[in-house]
Formats: structure tokens, sequence, C-alpha cells
């Protein structure tokens, strides 16, 4: 009887725990719900975070006026081209506007699609075309109409999954002015980027054209702002002096000058044309002197001065002398371009 009694109990004991289990086996199956329950709020998240980064058009569209405010001596588009519109990119520049905005035309010809830009101020060996892609072929040609039928120029192709680009870059260094011409098609076979960006050449964009040209012959400038001669790149010994075109009246002139691998100066300034000693003169000069650390990373910028005075003189064979009224650091030279 006590036997009984205790198997009876056993077995009461053994189906209380098996009961009580199977309810914890139960209840276990909600934690495995409440784990996977933040799967939506980590989605959710994730699209916050996707439209939080999304980047916005550094593009604006603008008129042909604004374009050519943007831009000297701009292209136009070719006769017969649908012009789809204009646009504008800002960029970092200095103080004086250097770089200027990176200026954008799109058009349509002959079932081919077009992007031409021009950027003022652009370092020469910028590529503004946009077309990070392999080429299958580069030529190197030379441009009609632009720089009076002397303009070198490059012409690029490439052909990936059926589709062609050709793009055709050149450099304007009378002015500081870097080209652009972009074609896309499935297939451009015989076609002739070379040509189209020659037709866009527009002389109504020159500086001072449509000038009276007696008035222009009186002042002595034959129709062409006399400044234009000074325009480009020159160097002599450590250092070189660019000249740049800053408004219609004005030329921006910098110069570097190395005296060791650790330092150099650098001097920026703005000048009018002087026609009796045919020179371009300043009065507002600036010149730092910089220090360099072993990676050539500036570790001092000393500001010298900021009214320096002096003068940028061309001469009859094409080369400019810099007279600098504070130092005096390239009075003997002949700078070449």
């Amino acid at each position: 009887m006590k036997k009984n009694c205790i198997a009876g109990m056993l077995g009461t004991v053994m189906m209380m725990g098996m009961v009580m289990t199977g309810c914890a086996n139960k209840q276990a199956a909600p934690a495995a719900s409440t784990e996977s329950a933040p799967a939506p709020v980590q989605t959710e998240s994730k699209v916050e975070t996707e439209e939080t980064v999304e980047i916005a058009n550094p593009w604006r569209e603008c008129t042909e006026e604004e374009a050519h405010e943007a831009c000297m001596r701009l292209f136009k588009a070719p006769d017969g081209a649908v012009v789809n519109g204009w646009s504008l990119m800002e960029v970092e520049s200095d103080e004086n506007g250097v770089p200027g905005p990176l200026v954008q035309l799109d058009f349509r010809m002959d079932g081919i699609d077009f992007t031409a830009r021009a950027e003022y101020g652009a370092d020469p060996d910028e590529d503004i075309s946009g077309e990070y892609v392999t080429f299958d072929s580069e030529e190197d040609v030379t441009l009609a109409n632009w720089g009076e039928g002397n303009m070198p120029a490059t012409v690029y192709r490439c052909i990936e999954d059926g589709w062609t680009i050709d793009v055709c870059t050149w450099y304007d260094y009378e002015i500081g002015i870097a080209y652009a011409l972009i074609a896309e098609a499935e297939d451009l076979d015989g076609f002739d980027i070379q040509a189209v960006a020659e037709q866009m050449y527009d002389p109504s964009s020159e500086p001072y054209t449509g000038e009276d040209e007696e008035e222009a012959e009186a002042a002595g400038v034959n129709g062409q702002n006399p400044m234009i001669n000074f325009v480009g790149q020159y160097y002599a010994g450590r250092g070189n002096l660019s000249v740049s075109m800053d408004t219609d009246d004005t030329a921006l002139i910098q110069v570097w000058w190395g005296s060791s691998a650790s330092e150099h100066s650098e001097w920026v300034m703005h000048g009018t044309y002087n026609e009796s000693t045919n020179s371009i003169d300043y009065t507002d000069c600036e010149k730092h002197e910089y220090t360099l650390d072993e990676n050539g990373e500036v570790v001092s910028d000393v500001v010298a001065y900021t009214d320096g005075t002096g003068s940028v003189i061309l001469n009859d064979d094409g080369s400019i002398t810099w007279i600098d009224d504070q130092e005096h650091i390239a009075d003997d030279l002949k700078m070449t371009y």
C-alpha cells in the first residue's frame, strides 16, 4: 500500500513536470517572435539613412547670357542643333573668382547627344569632360577656327557594351579656358567630333568684338584688348609667372618663386594696361612666404605685405620682365613663354 502511494506520488510529480515543461516550451515560442520583431525597425532605419545621404544635384539651369557672363570666349551650338539647355556648376574659387563656374551646353544633332563644357581658370591638365572611362583610342589634332586655326586638341573614343563615346578636349592658353565636347550614341562609325568642335567657335564671344574699328585703331589696340598679349605662363630660373584676364580692364598676375625645397614665396596682384610703357602696372600685390614640411604640407604661411607695387613689361621678343618695386627679385631676368 505504501509502495502504491509512493508510486502514485511519483507519477503525479512526473506529470506535473511534463505539464510544466510543456508550458515552458509553449512560452518559449513568443521569445523567438520577440527577437525577430526589431527587423522592420532595422529596415526603416536603413531607409532613413539612405534618404539622409542623398546628394543634391550640383548643376543648376541658366540662360545663355548667364553662361557667357561666367566664361568669356564661350562656344555656341552648331547650326541645326536642337539645344536642350544651358547649366552652371559652382566650384571652389579663390578670392578673385578663379577658377570660374563650370559651364555646360546640352544639345542633340543628327541623332547624336552632345554635351559641351568650358571652365575659365581651370588647370590645363584638369579633365572637365566628366567621362571617367578607359579610352580605346587617342589622337592629337588641330582645330580650325579656334586659336586662329591653330588650336591643339585631343580626340578620344571608347566603345563599351554596344555604346560609343567620343570626347574632344582643348585648352585656350591665351585666356586660360578648358573645353570639352562629348558625343554619345550606339554607333559613331564615320562620325567626326573634331568637325563639330570647329563649328562651335563663336566669334561674337571674343573680347572687344564689335568695338568700332576706327576707335580701336585710334586707341592703338586694333580691336583687341592689349592685355590679351600678356596672357600666358612664363618661366625663369626657380620662378614662374602667370597672367590671365580678371575682367575686361584688369589682369590677374600670380608669381611662384622657390628659394629651397622647403621654402617658396607667392605673389598675387591685379593690374591695368599702361600704353606708354606696354606694361601691366599694379599697386595691390600681396606676398606670402611659405615653409613646407618633409611631406610637402604647409607648416607656415607668413604675409610679408599687401600693398606691393610693380609692373610686368612685354618685350618685343614675346618674353616678359617682372619689375618688383619691393625686392627687385627678377629685374634682370627675361621670363619666357
